[in-house]
């Protein structure tokens, strides 16, 4: 169900899960700030058990503020201009707890590209670049949501994808 952070008030009335996909949140950080009630209806969704997933951008948007833009703060931490790209390229994430996608040791692929970063990454996962020894914490997760710079690849691990469908079924069932 598409809407818009910038232009709508509200997240539809059907929404069950909310996926917020990459993109360029800072160049839009004011009129996204200046969006007071979509900021407040997410936020609020999020505090009523809403399951998400937010990628990069969508990560950013989450955050309590970007660039000292005031953002949705479903999430905790800032988010700002890194001096240099803090990671880029392929990773595979593990979890290092229980969360939407899985148990513990839970793997899914994919990729970061971004020049921004954030005073609270998460440590719900450990990413991992392939044939390198070179490794990070990441991502904020739990049993209803995960959010992080990772830009997900769920062919890599179907049954996470399938886990974060079965949250939204489960929450709209609980919220008839």
């Amino acid at each position: 169900i598409p809407f818009s952070p910038l232009l709508d008030q509200a997240l539809p009335d059907a929404v069950q899960g909310l996926l917020l996909g990459g993109g360029y949140p800072e160049l839009y950080a004011a009129r996204l700030c200046a969006n007071d009630a979509m900021r407040a209806d997410i936020r609020q969704k999020i505090a009523d058990g809403l399951p998400f997933l937010a990628e990069c951008g969508g990560f950013l948007y989450l955050k309590e503020t970007l660039d000292n833009h005031p953002m949705v703060g479903a999430l905790s931490g800032s988010a700002f201009a890194a001096r240099q790209k803090p990671h880029f390229g392929y990773v595979e994430l593990t979890a290092q707890t229980d969360t939407v996608f899985g148990p513990v040791g839970t793997k899914l692929r994919g990729h970061e590209f971004h020049y921004y970063d954030t005073t609270e990454n998460g440590s719900a996962f450990l990413a991992q670049k392939p044939f390198r020894d070179t490794s990070w914490m990441c991502m904020q997760a739990g049993k209803n949501y995960a959010a992080g710079f990772a830009h997900l690849y769920f062919y890599s691990n179907p049954k996470a994808a399938e886990a974060f469908l079965h949250c939204c079924r489960r929450f709209r069932e609980e919220t008839r």
